[in-house]
């Protein structure tokens, strides 16, 4: 009996090389930036070719609506068909009733929610978080839980343009104002490491606005540039190079798309070789 206990406790692996062999948590970060969200699609497409799987996800504006795509495990593929197919005419409609927005983002929540086959965020098949900002008190408002819809809809509502969503007191726009690549959000929901994209890059001068939405954009994408945060502490953060795309022009899709997969291709390696260290790490170190 002596015997069989000691090859026991000789041939079986210690409490800290199981701790190793445990896979890491990987978190995927996705920020706002307009129709330039088509690039998160690009790196994705990308990812998902290399094996790359993720186990949280934390969204602001199109990177909600990409994240709950994600999240209830909806290829990169089918959501590229489904921005392709897009017009605006099927994305929103006139505020005719509003003084203080352009247009309602519900017909482009009703085409999420179709895609994604959710109506809560418990139906998604993993963690999601939402960001949004109460414009009244500057508050960073995550959702986690509860209605998809609803927080989406906050999530991306960049002021002026749509309509913000009035709730529990709070008048709540675009998440980018105050946490446009939410990697503390993807940290809290547990993740190890995070893979971020953040599709809103320095300005670079190539390109100047059309119209009064173009320049609303701009200046809005300006605003989240300067007040990023999240990029120092994201394990690999990827910038597709799309500064010189309009972020409403819904005719550049595939271009956008493929900048996302020239930066995907070019990311890879390090998002590979992150995860291989972080899955060398002890757990209690990984964070």
């Amino acid at each position: 009996m002596r015997l069989r206990e000691a090859l026991k406790e000789i041939f079986s692996p210690p409490a800290s090389a199981e701790a190793v062999a445990a896979p890491p948590r990987i978190g995927l970060v996705l920020g706002g930036g307009g129709i330039r969200g088509a690039a998160h699609l690009g790196v994705l497409s990308v990812l998902e070719r290399a094996g790359v799987r993720f186990d949280v996800v934390a969204g602001t504006s199109i990177g909600a609506v990409v994240g709950a795509g994600v999240a209830a495990r909806v290829s990169s593929a089918d959501m590229l068909e489904r921005f392709r197919k897009a017009r605006w005419i099927d994305l929103a409609r006139p505020s005719w009733g509003s003084r203080i927005s352009m247009f309602e983002a519900n017909p482009m929540i009703d085409i999420l929610i179709d895609t994604v086959h959710a109506e809560t965020f418990e139906e998604l098949a993993l963690p999601l978080a939402v960001v949004s900002t109460d414009l009244l008190t500057g508050e960073t408002i995550v959702f986690t839980s509860g209605p998809l819809r609803q927080a989406v809809l906050a999530s991306a509502a960049v002021p002026g343009i749509f309509e913000p969503v009035r709730q529990d007191g709070r008048l709540l726009v675009d998440g980018g104002l105050t946490e446009n690549l939410p990697v503390k959000q993807a940290l809290d929901l547990g993740a190890d490491i995070v893979i971020a994209i953040d599709i809103t890059p320095q300005p670079d001068a190539s390109y100047e606005p059309k119209d009064i939405g173009e320049m609303v954009m701009m200046g809005w994408s300006m605003v989240e540039w300067v007040r990023e945060t999240g990029r120092d502490t994201a394990s690999v953060v990827i910038t597709p190079q799309v500064a010189r795309f309009s972020m409403m022009d819904l005719g550049q899709v595939q271009k956008v798309y493929e900048a996302g997969v020239e930066a995907g291709e070019a990311a890879v390696g390090d998002v590979l070789a992150a995860i291989r260290r972080a899955s060398e790490a002890p757990a209690e170190v990984r964070a």
